[in-house]
């Protein structure tokens, strides 16, 4: 009797400690479950779009940006860019960073929202150089660390994605900077408006017609009226080109046809080959150089 008494005390205890082992597991799981929603939802576009007052006006222009609508139909969400680790498969320590960064961020955008520091569109112009500055600062700081997320450089291939090989085999992963050439590639406040102060200096483009005689001239005419390669002025140059950014013209000149040529372009030569360009189809010179990738964001007329 005591021997069956001591057997049915043991099971007693086991089945309890199967019951609330049972309880502690699924809790668990419905704690990380939790706290995974809970992480999806504050980096959704419709909680920093919505939820969040003063990232209307942010949200606006995020809608009206390559992120949100492009030719590859691929969007990139609010969190994606703006919260490391977030576009990438996250180990376990970065997933860790990645609670803290949100935690600390979102305590102080709660506190700020609390304030009513932006509480009006006014507002928020005001403050939006300053916040760009510090998103930039972020981005170099940590390596651009949330575009290298969802882009590789040795993902790029096929026939189209030869001028991108091109420009970005010198990138290296400790050497990003791609708002360099990107910088509008995540909000677009300000509709493109027609260039009225000059796109390139006369020097300029006396350079890149120096340039063009040596290396492109023979494919492309003496006066850009086309031979083995298309014509690069009229009709041709707008077809090509028209409603594009520079940043098209200069990737196809640093890309395909520098390889084509058989030969490599600084920066800067690439530059002022597209100012000579510029220059033989009529656009304006002005008092600046063509000298920095960031104004290639710039768009060529229609016509």
């Amino acid at each position: 009797m005591r021997f069956s008494g001591k057997i049915r005390g043991n099971k007693s205890r086991i089945g309890w400690v199967l019951l609330w082992g049972t309880i502690f597991m699924l809790s668990g799981v419905a704690l990380v479950a939790m706290t995974n929603k809970a992480v999806v939802w504050s980096s959704s576009d419709a909680f920093c779009g919505t939820f969040c007052h003063s990232m209307t006006w942010a949200s606006d222009g995020y809608h009206q940006g390559p992120h949100f609508i492009n030719a590859s139909g691929v969007r990139a969400s609010c969190g994606e860019c703006h919260i490391p680790y977030d576009s990438s498969h996250a180990t376990a320590s970065e997933y860790v960073q990645m609670l803290l960064f949100k935690l600390d961020r979102g305590t102080k955008d709660f506190w700020y929202e609390t304030r009513k520091t932006i509480a009006t569109k006014e507002e928020w112009e005001k403050r939006r150089p300053q916040l760009r500055v510090e998103y930039e600062s972020y981005l170099q700081a940590h390596n651009y660390i949330t575009c290298r997320g969802c882009h590789s450089l040795e993902a790029f291939g096929g026939p189209r994605s030869q001028m991108k090989v091109r420009i970005h085999k010198d990138v290296k992963a400790n050497n990003v900077d791609c708002l360099q050439c990107h910088q509008d590639i995540g909000h677009v406040y300000e509709q493109p408006t027609a260039k009225v102060d000059g796109w390139y200096t006369e020097e300029q483009a006396a350079e890149g017609e120096k340039l063009y005689q040596v290396q492109c001239e023979t494919c492309h005419g003496e006066k850009l009226e086309g031979g083995v390669g298309p014509s690069l002025s009229g009709a041709t140059w707008h077809q090509l080109f028209g409603g594009a950014k520079l940043l098209t013209v200069w990737g196809v000149i640093k890309g395909p046809m520098a390889q084509n040529a058989g030969t490599t372009y600084t920066t800067q030569q690439s530059l002022d080959i597209v100012s000579y360009l510029l220059q033989q189809n009529g656009l304006p010179p002005g008092s600046r150089p063509l000298a920095d990738t960031q104004e290639l964001s710039d768009v060529l007329p229609a016509k």
